[in-house]
């Protein structure tokens, strides 16, 4: 009796061994929601892993960006903020498109204004004709952060621009800042990357 157990455990052993040799080693396609996201794009929450010596948790530590953002500054909504940076990108598209630089000074922090001036120069000199903004598709908050007092809020933007030639659909990632001890209520775009 005692030796078919062992036989057999050692047959149940063996047996889960080839499974995982194989089912760990497989590769083929991810699962179907690997690739996808929600309609929400909600990204996983990170889990806050302490010290049972230490029980006490920062609460700046424990709540997200956008809910620091809104301590430092009582007036900060997410609606209403995206509200404001869909306009916001709107109105920088058609004045880059228009060479305002006028109007981007005012919007843009000056490492980003630099750039758009310089890329306003290119064309200008190339005589390319400027991409047009025809629709903003979606908008949506990606991610926000209290850096000291500076608040920066990151939205994913897809829009529709055309020149003479062709239409293009972009999605970049602009990051807005502003200093929430400032007086000054505006924010003005500080980073634009692919998204």
């Amino acid at each position: 009796m005692g030796i078919e157990i062992i036989i057999l455990a050692a047959a149940a052993i063996f047996v889960l061994v080839r499974l995982y040799s194989v089912l760990g080693k497989q590769k083929g396609a991810p699962p179907p929601s690997f690739g996808q996201q929600s309609q929400k794009s909600e990204k996983p929450h990170p889990v806050l892993v302490h010290s049972d010596n230490d029980d006490r948790f920062d609460e700046e530590d424990e709540s997200s960006g956008f809910e620091q953002i809104a301590r430092a500054d009582p007036n900060f909504t997410q609606r209403e903020f995206l509200v404001g940076a869909k306009s916001a990108y709107e109105m920088i598209v058609r004045a880059f498109a228009d060479g305002d630089r006028e109007r981007l000074v005012t919007l843009l922090t000056n490492d980003v204004f630099n750039d758009y001036d310089a890329a306003i120069k290119a064309r200008e000199e190339s005589g390319a004709a400027p991409f047009e903004f025809m629709r903003l598709k979606n908008a949506s908050l990606e991610n926000g952060e209290l850096n000291g007092s500076m608040a920066e809020v990151s939205v994913l933007f897809e829009s529709e621009l055309s020149n003479e030639e062709r239409i293009i659909l972009t999605r970049e990632i602009w990051t807005f800042e502003r200093d929430t001890q400032s007086r000054d209520p505006n924010w003005r775009l500080a980073d634009v990357s692919e998204a």
